[in-house]
């Protein structure tokens, strides 16, 4: 019995053999990030010789936060200055701070404003959808706000398209699609820019990405999305590879974190071979639709590691 129970021990805990988390090399495309803590929209507005701690921290491949000395560096210090994270407003006008490690960089848009009538934010709201047809329209709103947080109602808002082959919008803020694909749309008034909404076009009816190897493992082949008579199918090439350990599944998600993607992606089976694989995600869960994640994820779970990511386009 006692053995037994030292098996058990050694299966649980040790499910993921030669996954080494912190001698793994740094990788950039599997969701290294810098996250700012204290700033929403990554946009911080400040008066003229105001100052403002910004608290940003590096978080890893694996969604594991890590003290890591962070560079800052602002845009035009003319505007506004930065001491480590320490930022300070000089002159009225907008800038970017940049906050980098190794190859992951992060902007903070500084706006700095001379009197309570100048423009300080502006905020897109957040639409009913973000995946919408071709041919199909939708509409946004943007708030305008000064630096004490009230509106500024009769300010001119500019809506701009980051590619008008995909998704155009008005100067009322009325987004159309008009090509199959990914686009952002941010708003401005008075030079400030809005926050960006990225808008999934089309693509009703097929997606597809190509695997991406993760963390210094092994990860190769397609991954397509297909609605086919009524069902979500999700298919894996037939030269479909993966590195192996005990417990390595398939996901849908919307990051590439490993320990996100076991808390907020959807688990679609556990695999142990590689080449051609077939899973009908309607029959798991009916609700899921083709564009509501962003990745497929290979995934070792009981480590929570990314082994492999396919982004679906």
């Amino acid at each position: 019995m006692r053995r037994a129970s030292i098996i058990i021990f050694l299966l649980i805990n040790f499910s993921c053999i030669g996954v080494d988390v912190l001698d793994d090399p740094i990788d950039p495309l599997n969701g290294n990030t810098i996250r700012i803590l204290n700033a929403e929209n990554n946009m911080l507005a400040l008066r003229i010789g105001e100052s403002f701690e910004v608290e940003a921290v590096y978080f890893d491949q694996y969604g594991l936060e890590r003290p890591y000395l962070l560079t800052w560096r602002s845009e035009n210090e003319g505007i506004a200055s930065v001491n480590n994270s320490l930022v300070q407003g000089k002159t009225a006008g907008v800038t970017t701070i940049v906050i980098s490690y190794a190859n992951v960089a992060k902007p903070l848009q500084v706006t700095v404003v001379s009197n309570v009538e100048a423009v300080a934010s502006v905020t897109i709201d957040l639409p009913s959808k973000t995946a919408i047809n071709l041919s199909e329209k939708i509409q946004l709103t943007a708030a305008v706000r000064n630096i004490e947080g009230q509106l500024l109602p009769n300010k001119n808002i500019e809506w701009f398209s980051e590619n008008n082959s995909i998704a155009t919008v008005s100067q009322v803020g009325l987004v159309e699609g008009v090509g199959n694909g990914v686009v952002e749309i941010h708003a401005k008034a008075d030079g400030v820019k809005s926050n960006s909404i990225q808008f999934t076009i089309g693509n009703s009816n097929f997606r597809q990405g190509t695997f991406i190897p993760a963390g210094g493992y092994q990860a190769k082949g397609t991954a397509s999305l297909r609605n086919i008579d009524g069902q979500l199918i999700l298919e894996l090439s037939n030269d479909f590879q993966t590195s192996f350990a005990l417990g390595t599944f398939i996901y849908l998600a919307n990051s590439t974190s490993g320990s996100q993607v076991k808390a907020g992606g959807f688990e679609i089976a556990q695999i142990a071979t590689n080449g051609a694989k077939t899973f009908n995600i309607s029959s798991l869960n009916p609700s899921i639709t083709i564009n509501q994640y962003k990745y497929v994820i290979i995934l070792c779970k009981p480590a929570s590691l990314t082994f492999g990511f396919a982004e679906l386009k």
